[in-house]
């Protein structure tokens, strides 16, 4: 059945304006394309091997079985602790580390829609299962304390406080407990408008200037979880 002319006419406008308005002059939107395109050509230049994964516990699954069996599992930007809750579920009976200050961003989020203070639990700790523990505090204030107090290598480090500062404070701390096997999640490591200032460019840093090898594990096919292996690590 066609629309009458009029009908059509005012269908055709209301298209025109919602897409114009909406997506044609969405910057946000663009940004957002862009990065994913930016993201697929990194996937096919560089993580050929990587498995991907469409949901999330699987993705988790994978990796902790590509760990070592011992060593310590260390998590900073527990939130609401949807992944902790995971990731010690998973681990069970190791112990499971989580830092977080649970004030939210400790500054804006760059290139992002997020502000200082975005995620906070207004210091209201999630529940976790028994074999975990949290860290409550800035970074650091609460990890280097916790080193000198535990001993051993990392076997997985789960990095999910999404900015430059904190990924790069996390990673230079930790660096003497890496080693060849250690697992690395990233949890915003790709695949948002300013992603290659942040995580990314933390980790990427990282490896330049302690000559690491590393080999992608896996990363989801939503959002920018992506893990890594360190196959080795230079003098």
């Amino acid at each position: 059945m066609k629309l009458p002319k009029e009908k059509k006419s005012w269908v055709a406008r209301l298209l025109r304006r919602v897409v114009y308005k909406n997506y044609g002059q969405n910057i946000l939107y663009q940004l957002q394309l862009r990065a994913l395109d930016e993201a697929v050509d990194y996937v096919q230049a560089n993580m050929p091997e990587a498995m991907i994964f469409e949901s999330y516990t699987p993705y988790l699954r994978h990796l902790m079985a590509a760990m070592p069996g011992d060593g310590l599992i260390l998590e900073f930007g527990v939130a609401g602790g949807n992944s902790i809750r995971k990731i010690g579920t998973i681990a069970a009976p190791r112990a499971v580390h989580g830092f977080d200050s649970f004030e939210g961003l400790p500054e804006d989020w760059a290139g992002h829609l997020e502000q200082k203070g975005a995620f906070s639990q207004k210091k209201q700790l999630p529940s976790v299962p028994d074999n975990v523990s949290l860290h409550v505090g800035w970074f650091d204030a609460t990890l280097p304390g916790f080193l000198d107090a535990n001993d051993g290598p990392l076997a997985l480090l789960h990095v999910d406080c999404d900015l430059y500062g904190g990924t790069k404070y996390i990673l230079d701390t930790v660096r003497d407990r890496l080693r060849a096997g250690t697992v690395i999640m990233f949890d915003e490591y790709f695949n948002y408008p300013s992603w290659k200032h942040h995580e990314y460019k933390a980790w990427q840093e990282f490896v330049a200037a302690h000559a690491i090898q590393y080999s992608y594990l896996a990363y989801t096919a939503t959002g920018g979880s992506v893990c890594v292996r360190i196959d080795s690590i230079g003098t």
